[in-house]
Formats: C-alpha cells, sequence, structure tokens
C-alpha cells in the first residue's frame, strides 16, 4: 500500500487502527466492499498475485 501511496505511515508490521483506516480508504477507492480486512480482491487490485 505504501508503494501504491495509500499509506503514509511508519511500517512497523502491526496491523494498527492506522493501517485499518487506510486498508478502508484504498477498498473504498478500489471499489471493494468496505472493510479493513484483506482479501483476495484487495491483493489483486493491490498488483499481488497470491499463489500456494
Amino acid at each position: 500500500m505504501k508503494d501504491k501511496g495509500y499509506y503514509p505511515g511508519y511500517i512497523d508490521g502491526i496491523y494498527g487502527d492506522d493501517m485499518k483506516e487506510y486498508v478502508i480508504k484504498f477498498r473504498k477507492h478500489n471499489n471493494l466492499t468496505i472493510s479493513h480486512n484483506i482479501d483476495y480482491e484487495f491483493y489483486k487490485k493491490l498488483g499481488i498475485s497470491l499463489i500456494d
């Protein structure tokens, strides 16, 4: 999200309130269901491929 300009904060590895807020903003801007969850569609919009 930081590389895409959606998270201006410090990356500390903690999924805290600030990160949740920016996840929701990203989801809104990308027409995803509004929540703070990071799911397959979220990764897809970020351009990240998930493989087994």
